[in-house]
């Protein structure tokens, strides 16, 4: 993937968020696409997990998300610290400082309509300010987008629009997952 095409993916990102108060692109309600990866293995490489917070637990909660994406959906999701197997379909998890007000954001590029890359970035500060379920809940979402997921209304949903306390998809982030991955 070209890194202009990333870096531009997340200057986008990040100036929606500016502009519109959220740190990632909203939408309304989002119909499903079938933007999606092409095998249903995606590993998960978490750069983040050395990083801790004052009780000792991980900062970001990446295993526990990626765990709950994984269940009860046709998308294989395996968590790595170690890095992805040359080959693989990679979501990569990182830290970074973020322009205000961004809690995270994902740059994931696609040819056609196939995932071929993913970038979760999730915010330093944010990380260091809030709490555990809205750090998971951002991490939920991101991994949401970084499986072709859009923006949902709904408050049930780790995808909502805003940042809440909501640390899971429900069951139409399943179902849409299903759709989209299913149909092969």
């Amino acid at each position: 993937m070209p890194k202009p095409f990333i870096a531009f993916a997340l200057f986008a990102a990040v100036l929606v968020g500016l502009l519109f108060g959220t740190g990632v692109p909203r939408t309304a309600d989002a119909a499903v696409s079938f933007i999606s990866w092409q095998a249903d293995v995606i590993y998960v490489y978490d750069t983040t997990s050395k990083i801790k917070a004052k009780d000792g637990s991980p900062l970001w909660p990446v295993y526990a998300a990626a765990e709950r994406w994984d269940d009860a959906n046709p998308v294989d999701f395996r968590y790595t610290t170690t890095g992805c197997p040359t080959g693989s379909q990679c979501v990569t998890v990182r830290q970074a400082e973020l322009a205000a007000p961004a809690a995270g954001v994902t740059a994931t590029g696609f040819v056609g309509a196939d995932i071929r890359s993913s970038n979760v970035t999730l915010d330093t500060t944010f990380g260091k300010v809030n709490n555990y379920d809205k750090r998971r809940n951002v991490v939920c979402h991101e991994l949401g987008h970084s499986l072709g997921l859009k923006h949902r209304t709904e408050t049930s949903s780790c995808l909502t629009s805003y940042v809440a306390s909501q640390r899971y998809p429900d069951t139409t982030d399943v179902k849409n997952l299903n759709t989209m991955y299913g149909y092969r």
